[in-house]
């Protein structure tokens, strides 16, 4: 059975060529039902033709994107934003583990997300990513956002204030919270990626640390130590004594 598709965008163009991908890529996976310029046109549409997949653009000339979700009490259906702006709440899109693509849309990241879908669907996960980005949003760099990793059986959520400091783990990480570790299928780039407020500071190439839970640094050994008793290792071709303490005193 195809995925059935709805594409959402004031953008006659951006419509087009996201159809043209479709078709051209995936025409034995996917079946665009629809085209809808507006949030508005948009709930109607979903309601009528229950999609698989929503493309959904950000910014639009009557409501944004985001406003779709309110209307709607539980979502159903699978969302790939699209945005020309990097900038545009891109971190809690991330970290709400929701899939995006930047505008002009390359092929590569378009097949990439089409294959996230592919694998949320047979992973059957279900927990609602939608409420927590509404949450992300509105306390973006407030250090209050939670964090969706994956791990083996699913996702783990994880309040981004709540964590110590995250170690690599060969191509995986582990994400150490105040009162439980998370093992995680996420690679430590990409942890220091959604990591990457000024509260988290990466001090040797297999540790990333929250400042805000240093407790001591012994110079002589080059090691912080952390409020958890924990001892990480700095790198002392990263950061001199001076450097270290400006950067964790800022």
């Amino acid at each position: 059975m195809k995925l059935k598709v709805i594409i959402v965008d004031d953008e006659s163009h951006a419509r087009s060529f996201l159809k043209k991908l479709c078709n051209h890529l995936y025409n034995d996976k996917i079946e665009i039902v629809d085209e809808c310029d507006s949030v508005k046109k948009a709930i109607s549409s979903i309601k009528k033709h229950n999609p698989d997949i929503v493309f959904l653009d950000i910014q639009m000339s009557e409501e944004n994107g985001f406003e779709l979700f309110k209307y709607f009490e539980t979502v159903e259906f699978d969302t790939i934003f699209t945005t020309a702006h990097k900038e545009y709440a891109i971190d809690a899109i991330k970290i709400s583990a929701l899939d995006y693509l930047i505008k002009p849309i390359d092929i590569e990241d378009f097949k990439l997300a089409i294959a996230r879908v592919e694998k949320d669907k047979s992973d059957k996960i279900n927990f609602n990513r939608y409420k927590l980005l509404a949450e992300n949003i509105a306390n973006k760099n407030t250090g209050k956002e939670r964090i969706v990793f994956p791990s083996k059986m699913g996702f783990e959520v994880v309040q981004a204030n709540t964590i110590v400091f995250c170690k690599s783990d060969g191509a995986y990480t582990t994400v150490h919270t105040l009162d439980k570790n998370h093992f995680t299928s996420k690679s430590f780039k990409e942890t220091c990626e959604l990591l990457h407020s000024s509260n988290f500071l990466r001090v040797h190439r297999s540790f990333l640390i929250n400042i805000n839970f240093v407790i001591s640094f012994r110079s002589d050994e080059f090691i912080l130590e952390m409020i958890t008793g924990d001892k990480i290792p700095v790198s002392d071709k990263s950061f001199s004594k001076k450097e270290l303490i400006d950067a964790i005193s800022k």
